[in-house]
């Protein structure tokens, strides 16, 4: 039998239009090496890409890439979230002014309404497919991350899998499930932004359900929990230092949009580079010289430790897609052009108006042809470039430190 290979997909709302651009290089090129990932595992955005790839599980790597790539250029912010001036912001005021006042009944459940994109995702995903594809074996088994509203802790509802049993994690519950529409909504319901999702199936694990990333933004946990062999890993932030700060040119205060982005970066990004480093770690520490350390650890934690060849995949630099983001917006929906865009201008002021890190909130929603069209160009630049630094079937998939990987 050979390798299970996995496929782990980040969080990231519209930004995964860049994991779309990854994947048009990264899985033709794994399918030529006789390495395409039979597992699969996403979080929000990343859980859509992963259950898009599994409905075309059974094409050549160039055409499932190429229809995940189709589906992003399609997506607009109407098919994901209403209108806010004409339906959300409305409704809003009145349920945030009905829970100040205490109003029976009445209460703001996100500030927006992603009631849409369960339309989208009818359009966009064949689950017959899906389900065929794991049922005969195709896929291994596809997982998508969501964060328990009761318990805050992550479930992976997991469709397939060769072992008897789903593994027993200390923080993470892994499920058992027929994947719906439910699981992947839940995935991607951003607290405060959307409302929690009800998932009903199955029954042991029914209730409310937020955006998987709260704590999982990057699943690489679950991937290799899922005795993997190698692990390819797709992220839609850099994990390279910041090179400057916001605010160091002068003593402007930080606003609304940079604490939320200080909220981002702990959620999302530190876990992310901590996962992999403590991979890069466990790798050298088993394959290393010292094999004396290595069976000490391994006695010590009680632990199997293994070593799994990876690869990293994401953006080089820190910022650079909220960069694209704020430029795609100045350019299209500044003066009289906002007024062809008015949800996306007030969306904008919602998360930080003209702020220096309002590219990197906005990029989340920007749902627009312009910025899904660079991400998707920078993904497949950055995948490239790779494959030139990594060549050949035979080369290492890792490098041994977090900083090597960070700093090309």
């Amino acid at each position: 039998m050979g390798e299970r290979v996995a496929l782990v997909l980040s969080s990231g709302g519209a930004r995964g239009a860049y994991e779309a651009g990854v994947l048009s290089v990264l899985l033709p090129e794994l399918e030529r090496r006789g390495q395409r990932p039979t597992v699969l595992v996403g979080t929000s955005a990343g859980a859509l890409n992963a259950t898009s790839l599994a409905a075309d599980a059974d094409q050549n790597a160039e055409v499932a890439a190429s229809r995940l790539v189709q589906r992003w250029r399609a997506l607009r912010h109407s098919d994901v979230f209403h209108s806010i001036s004409r339906w959300q912001a409305p409704w809003s005021a009145f349920g945030y002014v009905g829970e100040v006042l205490g109003l029976p009944g009445v209460c703001l459940p996100g500030f927006l309404d992603p009631a849409p994109l369960r339309g989208s995702l009818d359009r966009m995903l064949d689950w017959p497919a899906v389900h065929r594809n794991v049922r005969d074996g195709v896929l291994d088994c596809v997982a998508v991350v969501a964060s328990h509203a009761a318990n805050s802790r992550s479930t992976v509802f997991v469709e397939g899998h060769r072992q008897a049993g789903l593994p027993a994690g200390r923080t993470i519950d892994y499920v058992a499930a027929t994947l719906s529409n439910d699981h992947l909504m839940a995935s991607a319901a951003i607290p405060m932004l959307f409302p929690a999702v009800r998932v009903e199936e199955p029954v042991a694990t029914a209730g409310w359900y937020y955006d998987g990333s709260a704590r999982l933004s990057t699943p690489l946990e679950p991937a290799l929990e899922l005795d993997v062999d190698r692990v390819a890993v797709v992220g839609t932030h850099s994990i390279a230092p910041r090179q400057s700060e916001f605010w160091s040119a002068d003593d402007t205060r930080p606003d609304f949009a940079d604490g939320a982005v200080q909220l981002l970066t702990a959620m999302l990004i530190a876990p992310m580079i901590e996962d992999v480093r403590r991979l890069g770690q466990v790798n050298e520490l088993v394959s290393g010289a010292d094999k004396a350390v290595a069976a000490h650890r391994r006695a010590l934690d009680k632990k199997p430790y293994r070593h799994v060849p990876y690869m990293f995949v994401a953006p080089a630099t820190r910022g650079v897609l909220g960069d694209i983001a704020s430029e795609v917006f100045r350019r299209n929906y500044r003066g009289y052009r906002a007024v062809t865009a008015p949800d996306l201008v007030i969306l904008s002021r919602l998360l930080g108006g003209e702020s220096e890190q309002h590219g990197e909130l906005i990029s989340y929603l920007l749902f627009e042809r312009d910025f899904l069209d660079e991400a998707i160009t920078l993904g497949s630049y950055d995948a490239q470039r790779w494959f030139d630094r990594v060549p050949g079937p035979s080369a290492p998939w890792y490098l041994p430190s977090i900083d090597t990987l960070s700093d090309s």
